[in-house]
């Protein structure tokens, strides 16, 4: 079958291959660890919930694809800037010593053009 002329087609020719971008996942985490707050994968800006107050480390684990600015907010006080790039998932772990702490809200700012997954463990 041909196609009218100015057609065109979005089909790729036979035996070519077409990259599909892997779906984003959460974050794995050590053996020993206990995950204290998670969510994800998804897009845009969203309040993830509250961390109890605790004497371990915190482990920030973050994936995030998209072109754009994350920041990942721990209230009061904690704010990790990050830069997403497109089409490449990016890998980050942040390890915060905090000593006893009370309750800290975990909040991630985003635009819809990021796609995001996060783990927090201790």
């Amino acid at each position: 079958m041909t196609e009218p002329r100015g057609a065109t087609s979005s089909a790729a020719p036979a035996g070519t291959a077409v990259a599909t971008p892997s779906p984003l996942r959460l974050p794995g985490m050590d053996a020993g660890t206990k995950t204290v707050l998670k969510a994800g994968p998804r897009k845009g800006s969203m309040v993830v919930g509250d961390i109890p107050p605790g004497k371990d480390e915190l482990w920030v684990l973050f994936n995030c694809r998209g072109q754009g600015k994350v920041e990942i907010v721990l209230e009061p006080g904690i704010t990790m800037p990050f830069t997403c790039l497109d089409d490449v998932v990016s890998p980050i772990m942040n390890r915060l010593d905090l000593g006893e702490r009370r309750t800290l809200t975990v909040r991630i700012q985003a635009t819809d053009a990021v796609e995001w997954a996060l783990r927090i463990t201790r």
